[in-house]
């Protein structure tokens, strides 16, 4: 009786321990939430440049804290650049492009865009179809006119919303420079620490801990990569197509490839419309066709070096990248590849330990039937 009563206040006791940890950790998550972002943004930058930071550790003497402040500095601003450019050159013309889209009569638009319709004879088509061409033109100048008018109204509140956001973008800047230092410095001990809690044998705690580091860096990999061809491609279409300071708008394009809801195609695409109106109607549709073949080799290039590298199906890949961006935005680009390796990763260790299919040994002396 007593064994089982001491038995009782044990499992009491570990019952209490778990509600309390649980309730802690549960405490501390809704503290550290807010920054949850931040140290994600941190922990990928660490792990893609900390070659660099071992090199530099050893460089200053195996000082971490001098050479996390450095590596720190020097990968804000490596990021930073590409930015101040863009930011630079949108302050220049975010001003008129305002202006030009608060004022614009989209009337007039429909109807240059009704007389570029005209100039490939679709009404004759349409006529042969036995539709009446003055109906065609008026509903098609009418819904133009509309695409057009929303299309701004879209611009100008993406306008509003990313200069509100200013102040929170740089402050969240601010959390991952922070987290950088700390996470160069002692991210190994605490990455060795944060395994230790995983309830895995250690091989394979090693093979998570593979598996994620291999995925981060693939995706990196990737996304300068597609960025980089994306914006080499660009640049070329831009020269052939006779468009002025093509490299220019080859590297923004490269920029802009970063940027899932930018892409490329926010370059391209108002470079056609220039052309245009420029009447260069050849090479416009020539840039709309090299343009798609640059789009195109997004949602091909990446997947393929991802799926190669991280050795993930391209078919689950692709769907749980589009679903990162949907869920997370662009964090979701990472995301959303290492939630699929890690729980691919897991499931073979569930296999492995939980599922043993091994073929039973037979006794000997068991004779057959």
């Amino acid at each position: 009786m007593a064994d089982q009563i001491k038995i009782s206040r044990q499992n009491i006791f570990v019952i209490a321990f778990f509600v309390f940890l649980i309730g802690l950790l549960s405490l501390l998550f809704s503290l550290l939430e807010p920054f949850l972002r931040s140290f994600v943004w941190a922990t990928i930058f660490v792990m893609v440049f900390y070659p660099f930071y071992s090199w530099l550790f050893h460089r200053t003497g195996r000082r971490s804290s001098l050479a996390a402040l450095i590596a720190t500095l020097v990968v804000m601003a490596f990021l930073a650049l590409p930015g101040f450019f863009i930011v630079i050159n949108l302050g220049r013309e975010l001003p008129r492009a305002y202006a030009f889209l608060s004022t614009a009569q989209w009337d007039e638009t429909s109807q240059w865009f009704m007389g570029k319709l005209k100039d490939f004879n679709v009404g004759s088509w349409l006529q042969n179809w036995g539709i009446d061409s003055s109906q065609y033109e008026v509903v098609i100048q009418k819904q133009i006119s509309t695409a057009l008018e929303n299309f701004s109204h879209l611009v100008l509140q993406k306008f509003s919303e990313a200069f509100q956001n200013l102040a929170g973008f740089f402050l969240e800047v601010a959390f991952v420079c922070v987290a950088l230092f700390f996470f160069f410095r002692d991210g190994a001990r605490l990455a060795l620490r944060a395994t230790e809690l995983l309830p895995l044998e250690k091989n394979h705690r090693e093979k998570v801990v593979h598996t994620f580091s291999v995925t981060v860096t693939a995706v990196v990999r990737a996304i300068f990569l597609t960025a980089l061809a994306q914006g080499v491609m660009a640049g070329i279409g831009f020269v052939v197509a006779g468009v002025p300071v093509p490299i220019l708008l080859g590297l923004v394009a490269f920029v802009n490839s970063f940027i899932p809801f930018l892409g490329a195609a926010s370059v391209w695409i108002p470079v056609t419309i220039w052309l245009f109106y420029q009447n260069q109607t050849f090479a416009a549709v020539g840039l709309i066709l090299w343009g798609i073949v640059i789009t195109f080799v997004d949602y091909v290039m990446k997947p393929w070096i991802i799926g190669s590298e991280a050795k993930l199906p391209l078919f689950w890949l692709f769907f749980t990248t589009i679903g990162g961006l949907k869920v997370y935005g662009i964090l979701g680009i990472f995301l959303g590849p290492i939630i699929l390796s890690l729980g691919i990763a897991f499931l073979a260790i569930y296999r492995e330990v939980y599922l043993d299919l091994k073929k039973p040994v037979s006794h000997r002396g068991n004779s057959n039937p």
